[in-house]
């Protein structure tokens, strides 16, 4: 059975706390119940206790008086007297009658019984004055009874003491019980909304992760209240939107590469005739008209080249392919494409890299290398050493790379690997900088989880990549 989210976050927060707050609720309500009825309970025991225990006394008490009276009455033979036993037994009927409508047990209403027996006995035989032995003997047994009456009442009083320790101990341990079973309950259903809250939280999180990520072919589902679905559709649009920038991007990328490319080959093939003579004979201020030409489309043609390298590396970003490779097979590599460049600066690079198989991605750490010997080899003065040290130290390969040039200037060390920015052009360059190379050089760092900062030598770059040594 699959959970139906209400429309709102707030309305499934809310009723999230109801349910939590609800077990606690019954079982609160549970006990308030169970107290007020032992309350109850305990006050009306109290009350026939203590009016049992009253009447008891009462009895115990006018008992004697009963037997003195009836005795003054008999030996006396006064009207007044008569009259005074006549009105406390109308007093102890009256007494028996009460006792009779409170809740006693059998054996008090025995004794009740025996009392009202003994006391009718004691006055028949009081008006036989032959037998004034007799009643004197009833009197004496009355008052044992009542005695004994007295001395019941207080067990029962006794009884009920216990009855109420006992309900009240039962009442404790229902209250353990029904904490025992309430708190779990409302800490499963604390935790059950936890998680049907955090679920469409997490989703969002994730998507927005992808965006920041560019997973952009990756859909963004959220399954939660409407008003969170409807944020997760809209982060879907803004994806598709961002797809469409990303498309469009690469679409103008490559239609400028291949619109310049007509125009550029022309111009490159056409001044390589004219330097060639192939036209004819140039003189030397044609020869140096021609120059400036070949040049300039030279130029323009790294130009291309970066654009279309620093779009592929934003593209790539996102993928990393991990292989084994030798580092100094890979520095090789960089170094024999960098030969012309270095031939015509009559500049040397010396390599001081650790013989050493590591596992990362090869074809990033050649690009991080290329552009940062580029770099160096530019900005290096004529006939100069380009040191680049390759070392590995607790799965970390430090990239290190020094020039003699005039280095970066203090107040572009923060913009330095910015795309598009670019610092002075170097003495006798040809060629103008196109403020990609170190930008297209930190991605690659970056897509590798790595570091690239700018030393305090002169022409100092530091480079810091996680790898997987390869016995």
């Amino acid at each position: 059975m699959q959970f139906r989210y209400p429309r709102s976050f707030f309305k499934l927060l809310a009723v999230g706390f109801f349910l939590a707050v609800l077990p606690l609720m019954a079982g609160l309500f549970a006990n308030t119940v169970a107290i007020q009825r032992l309350a109850a309970q305990s006050q009306q025991a109290v009350f026939d206790a203590a009016r049992i225990a009253h009447g008891s006394r009462q009895l115990a008490e006018i008992v004697p008086t009963l037997e003195r009276a009836a005795r003054q009455s008999q030996v006396l033979q006064d009207a007044s007297l008569k009259a005074g036993y006549a009105q406390l037994r109308q007093e102890f009927a009256d007494l028996i009658e009460h006792m009779r409508q409170m809740p006693l047990d059998k054996e008090m209403r025995t004794l009740l019984t025996q009392m009202v027996d003994q006391e009718q006995a004691a006055f028949d035989l009081q008006q036989q004055p032959a037998k004034a032995k007799a009643a004197n003997a009833l009197f004496a047994g009355l008052t044992s009874t009542g005695r004994n009456m007295l001395a019941h009442s207080n067990a029962v009083i006794d009884r009920e003491a216990e009855a109420l320790s006992a309900r009240a101990s039962e009442a404790e341990a229902s209250a353990r019980i029904q904490l025992l079973v309430v708190i779990p309950v409302a800490l499963l259903v604390v935790a059950g909304f936890t998680y049907l809250l955090a679920r469409p939280i997490a989703q969002l999180e994730a998507g927005i992760r992808g965006l920041g990520e560019q997973r952009l072919h990756e859909r963004v589902v959220v399954e939660g209240p409407e008003d969170l679905v409807q944020l997760g559709e809209r982060l879907n649009w803004l994806r598709e939107r961002l797809q469409q920038l990303e498309e469009q991007k690469a679409q103008f990328l490559r239609h400028v590469s291949h619109e310049l490319k007509t125009p550029l080959t022309a111009l490159r093939e056409g001044s390589e005739l004219l330097a060639e003579g192939t036209a004819g004979a140039l003189q030397p201020r044609q020869q140096e008209i021609v120059g400036i030409v070949r040049e300039n489309s030279i130029h323009l043609q790294h130009l291309i080249e970066d654009l279309l390298r620093h779009g592929e590396a934003e593209f790539r970003a996102a993928r990393v392919e991990i292989k084994n490779f030798s580092l100094p097979e890979l520095v090789a590599q960089v170094l024999e494409r960098h030969g012309i460049a270095l031939e015509a600066r009559q500049v040397e690079v010396e390599p001081n890299v650790v013989n050493r198989k590591v596992q990362s991605d090869p074809e990033r750490v050649r690009v991080i290398l290329d552009n940062l010997l580029s770099n160096a080899i530019k900005h290096a003065p004529q006939g100069s050493v380009v040191e680049l040290s390759i070392s590995l130290e607790d799965q970390q390969l430090h990239i290190h790379v020094l020039d003699t040039g005039p280095g970066v200037p203090e107040e572009a060390r923060e913009r330095i690997f910015e795309p598009f920015y670019r610092g002075a052009t170097p003495p006798g360059s040809k060629v103008k900088s196109t403020g990609l190379g170190l930008s297209i050089c930190r991605d690659h760092v970056r897509a590798l989880g790595g570091n690239i900062i700018v030393g305090t030598g002169r022409g100092d770059f530091l480079v810091s990549l996680p790898v997987e040594t390869v016995a």
